[in-house]
């Protein structure tokens, strides 16, 4: 994320002037604050914004962990070259959902602000929305190629830079992002399992390169109100293993600890549009197998 400090001020007043918002409104302590805008000095204009803050610094802790939920001081995963392949016919046995021709096999409640053409589909980036299939899945493989927008004049915020995600059962995200220059949480970041894991590295390409996930994901199981197995998620990004059986703390919500409410065995694939204007994500290749129960 390349961002310029207030009006070119140096990192020490740009702090001085962040920090008095913090005191008041965020809850984040002032001398923690000045201290991660001297080491990250491209987060103080993002930072400055108490809301912001307050979302990636005094987020609640997450479970097993020393680290709360989009929790901007966790560790960046290194980030490692991938090339730009990204090819996968679909296998005889998956169903296609997306081959570039038309959208059947999708339904949405703002189906429209969806586009396709020349065998892309692509989000409207106005109103937040989803894409989702018109039947329903469970244990699966899903195979999904995205490609991220320019960003010539990034905005502010790092997860406005194409922002979108794959949700299995419409509930469960995996993140889809920039990852290339442009540092946010990394349980927010591309090949993360949104607000819950972040990649064991990022295998982000640059925009306009085309990206391919390659997720194995197994449902939870439920007894009553209990879930007796939660659901598991093995993430391919563009050939790499970012995501490695990952249990899954529960359904994805933004800046809380997730959690489980029972729902049925199988439920619609969904595609992610954030809504903001920089996030012109486009798809193409989608298909998915459908697993034995695991």
């Amino acid at each position: 994320m390349k961002i310029v400090f207030l009006m070119g001020l140096g990192v020490a007043a740009t702090c001085a002037l962040v920090a008095p918002a913090m005191t008041q409104d965020s809850g984040v302590d002032p001398a923690e604050l000045a201290q991660i805008v001297a080491q990250h000095p491209d987060w103080a204009v993002w930072l400055a914004d108490p809301a912001l803050a307050k979302l990636t610094l005094a987020g609640p802790k997450m479970p097993n962990s020393n680290w709360r939920a989009d929790d901007i001081r966790r560790p960046q995963p290194p980030h490692v070259e991938t090339g730009k392949a990204c090819a996968a016919p679909p296998p005889g046995d998956a169903d296609v959902l997306f081959d570039g021709h038309d959208l059947n096999k999708w339904t949405g409640d703002h189906f429209n602000e969806w586009t396709l053409k020349d065998g892309v589909v692509t989000t409207g980036a106005r109103v937040y929305n989803f894409l989702r299939t018109k039947d329903s899945y469970g244990d699966a493989q899903i195979h999904v190629e995205f490609r991220e927008p320019a960003q010539p004049h990034p905005p502010v915020n790092p997860q406005y830079h194409g922002n979108s995600g794959v949700f299995p059962m419409g509930l469960y995200e995996v993140q889809i992002l920039d990852g290339a220059n442009n540092q946010t949480y990394p349980d927010g970041m591309v090949g993360s399992i949104y607000s819950q894991s972040p990649p064991l590295v990022n295998a982000g390409r640059a925009p306009g390169v085309w990206q391919c996930y390659d997720i194995v994901f197994r449902s939870p199981h439920f007894s009553g109100n209990t879930v007796t197995q939660p659901a598991r998620m093995t993430v391919m990004l563009n050939g790499v293993l970012v995501q490695d059986n990952t249990v899954l703390i529960g359904a994805t919500i933004h800046g809380k600890v997730a959690s489980y409410t029972p729902h049925a065995a199988e439920l619609p694939l969904a595609l992610q549009d954030h809504g903001n204007p920089d996030s012109h994500v486009s798809f193409r290749n989608i298909w998915v197998r459908r697993l034995s129960p695991g």
